[in-house]
């Protein structure tokens, strides 16, 4: 059940058996069918979310237009961070586009865990910095790439997401209209 979970950070960290298994009375399991939210906005967000099936959105609400901030692939972790971290109210929203199946953990177990085991906070740090980093390059690519270069950057790190995300939140995410990606998908025969 937790094998993805164990091969995602030991990409990071290398845990003995009995390290990694220090977190399985720590975590859950939860089921979010498809539009179900995680996080809400205004709600304090008190999980990360380790992703085992389906995609979650990450937006914000601006003006009354949804703006994708995030699309999260499968095997990654999720939150509203700033909510997450410094324990204040969510401006963005996480919300199920397929059914998903969450490894969840709370934050007071999260900080036993960094507390207790050093590994755990060398992972939780090194996971904050790839998420920092993550989110400067998607700035980066926002001033020096076009939408095409966004498009093809996107594909080749998650090949299949038109099979599982709808257009409007891929075009969202991309900065660009609906119609603006069904022009680069046929001049790319996507």
């Amino acid at each position: 059940m937790f094998e993805k979970l164990k091969e995602y950070i030991l990409k990071f960290v290398p845990f003995t058996d009995d390290e990694f298994n220090a977190v399985i009375p720590k975590v859950e399991t939860v089921s979010l069918k498809k539009n179900e939210y995680f996080v809400r906005e205004g709600e304090i967000a008190n999980y990360i979310a380790f992703t085992q099936r389906g995609y979650l959105r990450v937006y914000y609400l601006h003006n009354g237009v949804e703006i994708t901030r995030d699309i999260s692939p499968l095997h990654s972790f999720v939150t509203a961070l700033p909510s997450f971290i410094k324990r204040k109210p969510s401006f963005e929203i996480i919300r199920a586009i397929t059914d998903c199946e969450l490894i969840i953990i709370k934050k007071s177990n999260l900080d036993y865990l960094y507390d207790n085991f050093p590994k755990w906070q060398k992972l939780g740090y090194m996971i904050m910095e790839d998420m920092f980093v993550q989110t400067q390059n998607r700035i980066y690519s926002f001033i020096v790439d076009t939408a095409e270069v966004r498009l093809q950057n996107m594909l080749s790190e998650f090949p299949d997401i038109f099979r599982y995300v709808p257009l409007q939140y891929i075009a969202s995410y991309l900065g660009i209209t609906s119609q603006s990606l069904s022009r680069l998908r046929k001049s790319e025969s996507l």
